[in-house]
């Protein structure tokens, strides 16, 4: 291909999508994709769904998809649900930000009997519940009821504890919507955007009437369609939506330091979420997954997370839309490192691979396939039949270098270094070329593993399966991803390994890194937010440089706020 071939994206199977993405792809000059005469030739396939499996195998170093194998298990209700009470089971009250949930028809039992047992107690007829189907979205299927006998049953669907107290702007409900982009779960890397959307209700809040959806729900493609929509609501303003630097300059004059702290256990609450998947996840290249988280906050500023949405909107209904959801597409193909005009695909494809001698994968059921025989392909007199080499992709263990790579260590420099500048920022080559300076890291043959994804890093196959996944065909290195791109802020890992550790794996250990920067933050506030007066920036960077401290971090690790 040409270096001058423009960068093709693709929507869905029938080539629409959203405006706002399909005008985000045109700014930086990328074409569409046509699709003439059967040929693949597309570098973004972005899709609103998951993809079939076949896609992921033949997938090549210069294509790129949004969606990563079993990366939505977390966006399902249900799924969602069973994966936080396991989590919680094990490691404690860290993982209690979901209201209690039951799962219908198979929790019906254990419903009735939870509401017979709150209606013995004080107050318990005026306990509210709240109905979501496990498979509908945009608000469709949703109603409270304070009663069993007031409950539809239909679809398999949740029940769970409506958050009767929730925090309130001028008497309106609003929740808060926060995009998360994860590039790998093998070892988890996620980044949050630090610009998000708060939705509110069009109605004012109250439990009086628990049958008007515009009181209790904020979802935007419900409340557009309220008869107080298009009026100018008291300090909410015409429409439904705000920016998270709204919210910050709301709530900053009456929290104080605790506005800095809410923050913060938002971080901790997605992290914590993507671990609750991370373990059945299996590595991926060129694969990428781009949440939309929903929080809620009660009246005592605590944060209780809602639900993962798969692909979040990106209609541009509104002025916060656009303000938020354009720089924040742009910078996302920024972090991801997709070129911003041409493609260059001699440059975005990744270093060759002149001969593979054994391989691994997987299909999404998780089974392992069988590794490759010995050249002969006899084995007690029986011949087997070899197996088709599988796309670059798949290979999950390093291959060889071809002896005209090791006889010439400054060529493959050079590649790297030309590579490395197609998509990284000044600062960043500059580091890259001084590790290369350091001399060509020249793989070692593969060793023969007969081993699935799920083994961790128990062997050196399965430590350089790892190290494959984190290293994209268009060169990019999430082991060593940047802290910050634009507004795109690493919440995890929080800090970086040295270059020859792999990073962090055991989810017990992440767990205890969170729960350890949650009681840091806790502590900074409970320290310095009597002496802080300031409620700007300034007490910002104070906070910062008191957490950074109490946990020992380097300038790899950064902080995630919304602006103000």
């Amino acid at each position: 291909m040409d270096d001058d071939e423009p960068f093709i994206y693709r929507l869905n199977d029938n080539g629409s999508g959203p405006s706002l993405l399909v005008k985000v792809c045109a700014e930086r000059g990328w074409r569409i994709y046509q699709g003439h005469g059967g040929e693949e030739k597309w570098n973004l396939w972005w899709r609103s769904s998951a993809f079939p499996p076949t896609c992921y195998k033949t997938l090549d170093d210069w294509q790129f998809m949004n969606h990563i194998p079993k990366g939505g298990s977390i966006c399902r209700k249900d799924s969602l649900s069973r994966l936080l009470r396991c989590m919680r089971r094990i490691y404690g009250p860290i993982y209690d930000f979901s209201p209690p949930c039951f799962h219908l028809p198979l929790e019906y039992a254990k419903l009735v009997s939870e509401c017979s047992r709150l209606r013995r107690s004080e107050d318990g007829n005026d306990v509210v519940w709240i109905h979501k189907p496990v498979a509908q979205s945009q608000g469709r299927g949703i109603f409270l009821f304070r009663s069993i006998c007031e409950m539809r049953c239909g679809s398999p669907a949740v029940v769970q504890r409506y958050i009767e107290r929730p925090l309130l702007i001028a008497g309106y409900k609003f929740d808060l919507r926060l995009y998360v982009c994860v590039p790998g779960y093998r070892p988890l890397t996620a980044y949050m955007y630090a610009e998000g959307l708060a939705r509110f209700g069009t109605d004012k809040y109250t439990l009086s009437d628990i049958h008007n959806p515009y009181r209790h729900l904020t979802n935007s493609s419900l409340n557009k369609t309220g008869p107080r929509f298009a009026e100018c609501k008291d300090r909410i303003g015409s429409g439904c939506k705000w920016t998270l630097k709204q919210v910050r300059r709301a709530l900053i004059g009456r929290w104080g330091a605790m506005e800095w702290l809410v923050w913060q256990r938002i971080r901790a609450i997605v992290t914590l979420t993507l671990l609750a998947q991370a373990a059945g996840t299996p590595p991926a290249r060129n694969c990428f997954e781009f949440y939309g988280f929903d929080i809620l906050l009660d009246d005592s500023l605590k944060p209780w997370l809602i639900e993962v949405n798969l692909s979040p909107a990106l209609a541009a209904d509104c002025e916060a839309d656009i303000t938020v959801k354009q720089p924040m597409l742009h910078e996302l193909f920024d972090l991801l490192g997709l070129p911003m005009r041409h493609t260059g695909l001699s440059y975005l494809q990744g270093p060759s691979v002149p001969y593979i001698t054994s391989y691994s994968s997987e299909d999404e059921n998780g089974t392992p396939s069988v590794a490759s025989r010995s050249a002969s392909g006899k084995r007690g007199g029986r011949l087997h039949r070899r197996r088709r080499a599988m796309p670059v992709h798949c290979v999950t263990i390093q291959p060889p270098m071809s002896d005209k790579y090791t006889d010439a260590p400054d060529k493959i420099k050079d590649k790297q270094i030309d590579t490395l500048h197609s998509y990284k920022s000044s600062s960043d080559i500059a580091s890259d070329v001084s590790d290369t300076q350091s001399g060509p890291r020249i793989a070692s043959p593969p060793e023969a593993a007969d081993e699935t994804w799920r083994g961790g890093y128990s062997t050196a196959a399965s430590r350089r399966r790892m190290m494959n996944a984190c290293m994209w065909g268009n060169g990019v290195r999430w082991d060593r991803g940047s802290n910050r791109v634009g507004q795109w802020v690493r919440i995890h890992p929080h800090t970086l390994s040295n270059y020859e550790q792999l990073p962090l794996e055991d989810v017990r250990e992440s767990v205890a890194h969170v729960s350890k920067f949650v009681r840091a933050a806790r502590e900074v506030v409970r320290e310095c937010g009597r002496d802080v007066r300031s409620r700007d920036s300034t007490r910002d960077a104070v906070f910062e440089a008191a957490l950074r401290k109490k946990l020992s971090y380097g300038p790899n690790f950064e902080v995630w706020l919304p602006p103000f």
